[in-house]
């Protein structure tokens, strides 16, 4: 008798006698995860849910899992107003207790922290796939939206590359976002900037939440 029992993208495959048979791990659902933004979340929330809509187009586009892929996106700064922007205060106790509201699996909290993984107390690295596209998207989407709301056009997809680009090069505009960390699309994925930028923008542009600006 043949028998394994594997984990792989947030699934449990069993195999036994030439049959397999998939089960998920218990994820919080989107109305958790909705009441969790707003009892937690103020200024933040347009930010969460178009990080929701970026790792959600990109897992479909990947063929991972949605679902899981949007909960990281959703819940990465979970914590950031309610802890008043402190960043000595973030991924730490608040986050723990917040998700933990909504019973999160311990795997899902790991793959959030990975977001911040160049502070000294996030043990959590950008060493798998979901891990790498939030940090890719976290900073660079912020910065795209900052450049919208400046610009008169409605439709995210008059956002040109290059003047996101040329921006991106100005140190006063949107000072809050690290410049390096725009760049991990090139860095963790080994995908041109031009490309990700055009894909976030068809990310915002299909989601069926509307932005304000």
């Amino acid at each position: 008798m043949l028998y394994f029992l594997l984990y792989f993208n947030n699934y449990w495959i069993y195999y036994s006698n030439y049959s397999v048979t998939f089960w998920h791990m218990n994820l919080p659902n989107e109305q958790q995860a909705h009441d969790l933004i707003e009892k937690y979340s103020s200024s933040t929330q347009q930010h969460l849910y178009q990080v929701w809509a970026i790792m959600k187009y990109f897992a479909k586009k990947l063929w991972e899992d949605e679902h899981y892929w949007w909960l990281v996106g959703v819940l990465h700064d979970i914590d950031w107003d309610h802890i008043e922007k402190d960043g000595s205060k973030h991924m730490k106790e608040d986050f723990e207790k917040i998700l933990a509201e909504i019973d999160a699996p311990d795997e899902l909290l790991w793959d959030i922290r990975a977001h911040w993984f160049f502070l000294e107390w996030i043990e959590e690295e950008p060493d798998t796939l979901v891990r790498k596209y939030i940090n890719a998207v976290d900073e660079l989407s912020g910065f795209i939206w900052a450049y919208f709301r400046m610009i008169p056009s409605e439709d995210v997809m008059d956002i040109k590359v290059s003047s996101i680009k040329k921006k991106l090069k100005d140190k006063a505009f949107a000072a809050w976002v690290d410049r390096e960390h725009t760049k991990n699309c090139e860095t963790m994925l080994d995908i041109p900037l031009d490309a990700f930028i055009e894909d976030i923008k068809c990310a915002l542009k299909e989601s069926d939440r509307e932005w304000k600006k």
